[in-house]
């Protein structure tokens, strides 16, 4: 993929829950360039991070890690690889401001209980912290009062329904235009 090098970009990376959102038209005065790739772990982001790294964004926000704990995958494995990414990405773009964002809850989504998630979550928050990115806390945004994905911002569960998109890209829209 060529996408033209334009100033002041900004890149989201993720899997699937990034994959799906229409940002040209949630954010049509942005020039975002979407990252997510259904399915995709830690590992993959690894894989893959010279691309992203080649396109020299202003700013990158990261979503990743759901894939990861629906695998099986431990908590610190998961975590080092995030560390891992924010390394490579600081030592290649140390002037590209890095967004650290919080897993979302699911909804009786049994492979990846919110259990799972709030820790992985407050691995990300710490990571964020000694690594000089800012952390954005997601997971309460789109709960419900049983401390769930909320049923009217999931289409199964997982994945965010259109509302549900645009509560995020709202809730979030203030360190997009800082």
């Amino acid at each position: 993929m060529n996408e033209p090098r334009i100033k002041n970009q900004i890149v989201f990376l993720g899997d699937s829950i990034t994959d799906y959102v229409n940002f040209d038209e949630i954010l049509p005065d942005y020039h975002i360039i979407n990252r997510g790739i259904a399915g995709d772990t830690t590992s993959g982001v690894l894989r893959r991070l010279n691309e992203v790294i080649s396109l020299k964004p202003t700013k990158i926000f990261i979503l990743i890690g759901t894939n990861d704990i629906g695998m099986g995958v431990n908590t610190i494995p998961i975590a080092n690889n995030i560390r891992t990414i924010i390394t490579r990405i600081h030592e290649k773009l140390p002037d590209t401001k890095i967004y650290l964002q919080s897993l979302f809850p699911t909804r009786h989504h049994t492979p990846r209980p919110n259990t799972e998630i709030q820790a992985l979550n407050i691995e990300i928050q710490s990571i964020a912290q000694n690594l000089d990115c800012t952390f954005i806390n997601l997971y309460p945004l789109l709960l419900d009062s049983d401390g769930e994905l909320a049923e009217n911002y999931t289409i199964d569960g997982l994945h965010l329904s259109e509302s549900a998109n645009k509560k995020w890209l709202d809730f979030i829209k203030h360190y997009i235009d800082e």
